[in-house]
């Protein structure tokens, strides 16, 4: 409830969907475009948060999101550390970062997006 009383203040809105808190607009979206290119993102999942920058983008990734969510609840509090290590791995063999990762094929795979992150930029098929 921390969270969503935060939220509330950063001028965002919230709502429990499924189990999972959803935060969107406000401070969450200005940030999210303030960040450079390839670290943007229309929703993210921080364990049992998924934030996006409006409703919209939350409707569109819900069910991406919540792959991520049943990936937390495996994995704990390895799961940052994880998904960070992976992506690190892909882009130092020269893979995309994102789209190769592990965490974010199965959540592909499980549920589709129907756009690929402009990070991405199309380089990666998937399968």
């Amino acid at each position: 409830m921390a969270a969503a009383t935060l939220a509330g203040v950063l001028g965002a809105r919230w709502q429990w969907r499924h189990g999972v808190l959803e935060v969107h607009g406000g401070l969450v979206a200005r940030w999210c475009g303030r960040l450079p290119p390839p670290c943007r993102f229309d929703a993210m999942t921080l364990g049992h948060v998924i934030l996006g920058i409006d409703g919209a983008c939350l409707e569109q990734a819900r069910a991406h999101e919540h792959v991520h969510v049943r990936q937390y609840e495996r994995w704990g509090p390895l799961f940052v550390p994880a998904y960070l290590a992976c992506s690190a791995w892909q882009w130092a063999r020269g893979a995309p970062a994102y789209r190769a990762n592990p965490f974010e094929r199965e959540a592909y795979r499980l549920a589709p997006l129907c756009h690929l992150p402009a990070a991405d930029n199309g380089r990666m098929k998937m399968e």
